[in-house]
């Protein structure tokens, strides 16, 4: 098995959400800043070896996804106040230029271990959905599915990132609501569950 041998050979130990949450509030400013950074020194690597497909893979996802959410059995008065969201927001989403994506990065794709009493990010893996698109799209990930709505935190992150405070308006939110409802696994019902 592919994944257990990558994870026995990057350094470092799983943390869960909430061990993240129980650390001291200046280490996990300081995680969310590495991470931020990773993430940049990622979009930098040439994205030539992999298929621009961005425009289709977001007109295809953007398609079917009140067919999922339908399936997931969100709410239907949430249902049919989607076909205004996705016409408002989906041309908000750039199709180019683009990047390298690892594409789901969350806890359980990376590695931290303590140094010098510091916690640290020692690894990222699994880099089965990589693919060239637009930026932000690794980045919603991490505020969906590791940040969750903690202020601090997410402002750390995206400033970290390289955004300004002027920056994070809400045309952006509405752009990073949009590229999480093209997210593989998107499900507004587990989303909005605590």
């Amino acid at each position: 098995d592919w994944d257990w041998l990558i994870m026995t050979q990057v350094p470092g130990r799983a943390l869960t959400r909430a061990e993240f949450l129980g650390l001291p509030a200046e280490t996990q400013l300081r995680l969310v800043r590495h991470l931020a950074d990773g993430l940049r020194q990622i979009h930098a690597v040439g994205p030539e070896p992999f298929a621009d497909d961005w425009a289709t893979f977001v007109a295809n996802r953007s398609s079917s996804f009140i067919e999922r959410q339908i399936g997931h059995g969100v709410d239907p008065k949430i249902i049919d106040a989607l076909p205004a969201f996705i016409e408002k927001h989906l041309p908000r989403v750039p199709l180019g230029p683009t990047v390298f994506l690892h594409g789901d990065v969350h806890f359980g794709n990376l590695r931290f271990e303590s140094a010098d009493g510091e916690e640290r990010i020692s690894g990222l893996f699994d880099f089965a959905d990589s693919r060239r698109g637009f930026h932000e799209y690794d980045l919603l990930a991490v505020g969906v599915l590791m940040i969750q709505g903690e202020r601090e935190l997410q402002r750390e992150f995206f400033g970290a990132y390289g955004y300004a405070e002027s920056d994070l308006t809400e045309e952006m939110r509405g752009r990073m609501m949009m590229l999480t409802m093209l997210y593989e696994t998107s499900d507004l019902r587990r989303y909005a569950t605590p």
